[in-house]
């Protein structure tokens, strides 16, 4: 089973059309992610596969940059069988390993995650997402092995174009009319967003490369 909060962090995978691959679509936040995967275990998929974008929380990631977790907010990952040499040996394109921090809103500017970093042990590496935590437990709850792995969309020293939370609902979406309300009247902000579409499909595709590659080795 494959998990992310988004359509479009799904999207290569679905135009795959794979048989084997249960594609769960669970909404942005703990809480949506939690419940949806919670209903998706359900089918006692043999492992579960949680993926999607993130912020960067050091500085040397990039870009595109895959982040398989370690440690999941103070959640220990449990690489055992060799599986870490293993993935490493699938010959993937800036993997790295390090932890994962869960918050229950967008962090939008860098200060947000300059203060984040701080949670970081020392010389780890670490994204920032809203539900990977929610995954790992529900995952933890059944007895279900996971993985949990991330693409980073934005930098660490960059600020997102738009407050994304002033433009989420109820359920904890954004809401695409919204976004474009906020940033009506600045030409910069339309640049940025823009940047970050480009980028959505990049890492996208990095994401669905992952699952087709680690796939085997868990399931």
């Amino acid at each position: 089973m494959v998990a992310a909060a988004l359509g479009r962090e799904l999207q290569p995978l679905k135009r795959e059309r794979r048989s084997d691959l249960l594609l769960v679509e669970t909404g942005e936040g703990t809480t949506n992610a939690s419940r949806e995967v919670s209903r998706a275990l359900d089918a006692a998929p043999r492992a579960v596969v949680g993926i999607g974008f993130a912020g960067a929380l050091s500085s040397s990631l990039e870009v595109g940059d895959l982040v398989v977790a370690t440690r999941i907010d103070g959640i220990a990952a449990d690489f055992s069988g060799g599986l870490q040499a293993r993935w490493l040996g699938l010959g993937l394109e800036r993997l790295y390993f390090g932890a994962a921090i869960t918050v229950d809103h967008v962090v939008c500017l860098s200060e947000g995650k300059r203060q984040l970093a701080g949670r970081l042990r020392d010389g780890e590496i670490g994204i920032v997402d809203m539900e990977s935590s929610a995954v790992a437990r529900a995952c933890l709850e059944r007895g279900i092995p996971f993985v949990i792995a991330r693409v980073v969309t934005d930098l660490f020293s960059e600020d997102l174009p738009v407050d994304l939370n002033r433009c989420r609902g109820g359920d904890g979406s954004v809401s695409a009319m919204k976004v474009i309300a906020q940033a009506m009247g600045r030409p910069a902000a339309f640049k940025g967003l823009w940047r970050l579409k480009r980028r959505s499909v990049h890492c996208a595709g990095r994401l669905a490369e992952f699952v087709a590659g680690v796939a085997p080795l868990i399931g």
